[in-house]
């Protein structure tokens, strides 16, 4: 495999990194699919230059995350000023956020039933971080950092449900406060009063909810039950 760049992103690219944050980087390669490696606080992700190029004409979250605030580390050629030249913002990323809402609803109704409270706070921070990039992205000025997020949301609760990402509990209060930001922020609750796994299941299958149906597995995974 050869990097054609090497950017890096997220909060060392910031500065506002602490003593948990993940290193995250970008590799483009040659690769046919986008790929992502996890190994201990080092988070790696390859693309392509022709993905990344398509993702970035269409407005993409993630290259918006990279053209906004990522450092070459190695970049010959300028492939992420090309990134940046070529980024156009949607008018909505209304789709985001429900799949995001989606997920947040079902942590909401199950999370304390999950099998692995880590599992849950990380989805948790995840899906907080997807509405809100999302609503700023939709004004034009996208915000990434958990204080950036905060202030966004006017939300002390953002930070702690952001910052809660690496906790092996599960919390009932983070929970609630979880269930007044998707009450403010997300996009529609499908299940009223309260949908089940199935109903869940399928809801993540046909909006093909890729971190909906990732958690499900997991969640089988880390339990060795089933839910109903």
């Amino acid at each position: 495999m050869t990097a054609t760049a090497m950017l890096l992103f997220g909060s060392h690219a910031r500065g506002d990194q602490d003593s948990r944050s993940d290193t995250d980087l970008l590799l483009i390669t040659q690769e046919d699919a986008p790929r992502h490696v996890m190994n201990g606080h080092l988070s790696t992700s390859f693309y392509s230059f022709e993905d990344l190029r398509s993702r970035a004409q269409n407005g993409d979250l993630f290259v918006c995350h990279i053209v906004r605030e990522s450092i070459p580390i190695y970049d010959p050629v300028g492939q992420l000023n090309i990134l940046r030249s070529e980024f156009s913002f949607r008018q909505s990323y209304g789709d985001e956020i429900q799949r995001a809402t989606d997920l947040g609803w079902f942590l909401v109704e199950h999370g304390m039933s999950i099998g692995s409270g880590a599992l849950v706070n990380k989805r948790i921070a995840w899906c907080v971080r997807t509405i809100l990039i999302s609503r700023s992205a939709e004004t034009g000025i996208p915000v990434f950092s958990a204080l950036s997020l905060a202030e966004f949301a006017k939300s002390n609760a953002v930070l702690t449900l952001v910052k809660n990402k690496d906790e092996t509990i599960i919390d009932a209060e983070i929970l609630r406060d979880l269930e007044v930001l998707l009450a403010s922020f997300g996009g529609d609750r499908i299940f009223r009063p309260r949908g089940s796994y199935s109903d869940y299941r399928r809801r993540f299958d046909s909006t093909m909810n890729k971190v909906g149906l990732g958690t499900l597995r997991a969640d089988a995974v880390a339990s060795l039950g089933y839910h109903e």
